[in-house]
């Protein structure tokens, strides 16, 4: 969010809206937002089958 305030620099209402939208859009997921997101989706999984789930999941998944 930081980096993207800064390259909106002077842009005002509008126009500041959509970069701003269109930059954040642009940002890696963090680590934390992908555990979480493959967490809940695993809530009912147990032993191997979560192990191999999550595994695969924050590997290539991103946050809904």
């Amino acid at each position: 969010m930081a980096q993207c305030n800064q390259e909106a620099g002077a842009r005002k209402g509008d126009e500041r809206k959509a970069f701003m939208s269109a930059c954040l859009k642009k940002q890696p997921v963090s680590q934390q937002d992908r555990m979480k997101a493959c967490n809940a989706q695993a809530k009912d999984m147990k032993g191997d089958a979560r192990k191999a789930f999550m595994s695969d999941c924050l590997k290539t998944r991103q946050p809904a």
